[in-house]
C-alpha cells in the first residue's frame, strides 16, 4: 500500500493510493465547487452542469459516454455536494486509460447544446419534485436550510424548480469557466494503480489551458465570487420550523451546527454520534424504538465542511407520538451532558467505529473518496492508523465537555414535516435538555 501526490505546474493535484492484490481501480475527478458557491438566483447551477456534461462532449455523444465504461464492465457516475462536484468511475486496472480519457472529456469538453439543456432542465425539475415527494429526504434539505438560515451552504443542492427554470446556457458556461480550472481540480485514484502511470495519463488527457481556446477551459483562482457566497455562516441562532403536509407520519430532525473538518474535536463528535445513533445498539435506537416502540427508523448523522459542520438526529413516527419521541431524544442528549461514560461503554463505541472504518477501506471507492476529502479539506492524506489513534485518544471527559457545548438549549434546532404545526413545537419539553 502506498499514498503519493503530485502537483502539476498548472495547479492540478493528482493523488493515489496503491493497494496491491486488487484488480479494480476507483478514480474520481473532484472539482472544488458546489451549491455553497452559487448565487441565490442561480441555485442548482453546479448540479445542472454535472448533468449536462453527460449529454455529450466534442468527441462523444451521450450514448457513447454511457457505453464507454459500461461496455468494459465498469461504472461511471457523478454527484454534486455542498462544496464539491465529483465525476468518478470504477474499472478493472487495465482500463484505467479509458477511464481517465472519459472523465477528462467530461470536464474539459462538454458541448452544452441548447436543445439538450432544455431537455435536461425537465429531467432535473422531475428529480426535484421526486425528492419533494420523499418526506425523509426533503426534511433533510429543510433542516439544513433551517440550521444555516439563508446562507448558501444550507440551500438545496439541486436548487428549486424556479431557479433551475431560469438557468441559461450562458450561466452554465460561466460556471464552467470560473470553477473547472486546474487549481480547483483533484484527480484521485485508489486500487491497483501505479502513480507515475496515472500522472502520465492525466497529463495526456486533462489538457486544461489558461484562456478560452477551443476545447479547453480557463482556470480561475479560488476566492469569493461576486455574491460573496463562500463567506463563513454567521453565528447560529435557534430556529424551529414545522411544515404541515398530508402525510401518515411526522418526520423530525433535531440537531445543531458542529465543527469544521479542520477541528480535531471532529473525532469526539464521531464517537458521540455513534453512541447516540450509530446502529441498533445505540442509545436512541434502544430508548425510542426498542423500549417504547415509537419509531421504525431513528439514527444520528453528521458531516464536516471547510468552516462549519452538522450533527442531527432523524426519526419518523405517528403525528400523535412526535412530541413524546422528540422529548426522549432530548433526554438522551441530557444524559450525555450529565453522566460520564464508563470505560467499557466508551471502548465499545470506539471499537464499533474502528471496525466500521476498517471494513470500509476494503472498498476502492471508499478509499478514493476518503483520500480526496482529506486533500480537499486538509491538503494532506491522513493515514488510517492516525485516524484510529485519534479515536483512541477521545476521553469520557471530552465527550462530556463537547456534549454540553453541542446540546446547549440555545443551539438546538428542530425541523418537523407532516401533520404538525407550531403548536406541536410548542408542546416540546425543552427542560429535558437541561
Amino acid at each position: 500500500m502506498g499514498y503519493r501526490k503530485t502537483v502539476l505546474p498548472n495547479g492540478l493535484r493528482i493523488i493515489s493510493e496503491q493497494v496491491r492484490g486488487f484488480r479494480s481501480i476507483s478514480v474520481g475527478v473532484w472539482i472544488e465547487v458546489g451549491s455553497r458557491h452559487e448565487a441565490k438566483e442561480r441555485g442548482g447551477v453546479s448540479h445542472f452542469l454535472e448533468h449536462m456534461v453527460f449529454k455529450g462532449t466534442r468527441t462523444r455523444s451521450a450514448e457513447q459516454i454511457a457505453l464507454s465504461l459500461e461496455s468494459l464492465g465498469g461504472t461511471l457516475n457523478a454527484f454534486t455536494g455542498r462544496e464539491q462536484t465529483c465525476y468518478y468511475a470504477r474499472i478493472l486496472d487495465c482500463h484505467l486509460p479509458r477511464a481517465i480519457d472519459v472523465l477528462a472529456d467530461l470536464v474539459v469538453n462538454p458541448r452544452l447544446v441548447p436543445k439538450d439543456i432544455e431537455k435536461e432542465r425537465k429531467v432535473i425539475c422531475e428529480e426535484i419534485l421526486d425528492l419533494e415527494d420523499a418526506p425523509s429526504e426533503f426534511l433533510h434539505d429543510m433542516f439544513c436550510e433551517n440550521l444555516w438560515l439563508d446562507h448558501p451552504i444550507g440551500r438545496p443542492i439541486m436548487g428549486n424548480v424556479q431557479t433551475v427554470g431560469a438557468i441559461t446556457r450562458k450561466d452554465l458556461v460561466a460556471h464552467l469557466r470560473a470553477h473547472y480550472g486546474p487549481p480547483n481540480v483533484v484527480v484521485a485514484a485508489a486500487g491497483n494503480v501505479d502513480h507515475d502511470y496515472l500522472v502520465r495519463l492525466v497529463k495526456k488527457y486533462c489538457r486544461f489551458t489558461v484562456g478560452t481556446a477551443a476545447g479547453h477551459l480557463s482556470g480561475s483562482p479560488k476566492g469569493l465570487d461576486d455574491a460573496g457566497v463562500v463567506l463563513p455562516p454567521a453565528e447560529s441562532t435557534q430556529r424551529n420550523l414545522a411544515l404541515a403536509r398530508d402525510l401518515n407520519q411526522a418526520h423530525v430532525c433535531i440537531g445543531a451546527r458542529a465543527m469544521p473538518f479542520s477541528d480535531k474535536r471532529r473525532y469526539v463528535l464521531l464517537v458521540l454520534s455513534n453512541l447516540l445513533g450509530g446502529g441498533m445498539s445505540s442509545r436512541l435506537f434502544q430508548a425510542v424504538r426498542e423500549k417504547r416502540g415509537l419509531v421504525y427508523s431513528i439514527y444520528a448523522f453528521h458531516d464536516f465542511f471547510k468552516d462549519t459542520g452538522i450533527f442531527g438526529v432523524y426519526f419518523g413516527t405517528g403525528p400523535e407520538q412526535s412530541v413524546k419521541a422528540a422529548d426522549l431524544v432530548f433526554e438522551e442528549f441530557r444524559k450525555v451532558k450529565k453522566r460520564r461514560l464508563t470505560s467499557q461503554l466508551l471502548n465499545d463505541v470506539k471499537n464499533q467505529i474502528k471496525g466500521n472504518l476498517t471494513l470500509s477501506v476494503e472498498s476502492t471507492s471508499n478509499r478514493m473518496h476518503r483520500m480526496a476529502r482529506h486533500e480537499l479539506f486538509a491538503g494532506q492524506y491522513i493515514p488510517m492508523e492516525q485516524t484510529m489513534s485519534a479515536i483512541d485518544r477521545v476521553t469520557a471527559g471530552d465527550i462530556l465537555e463537547f456534549a454540553n457545548e453541542l446540546f446547549a438549549t440555545e443551539s438546538i434546532s428542530i425541523s418537523m414535516l407532516g401533520a404538525v404545526d407550531d403548536q406541536t413545537i410548542g408542546k416540546l419539553d425543552w427542560g429535558k435538555l437541561k
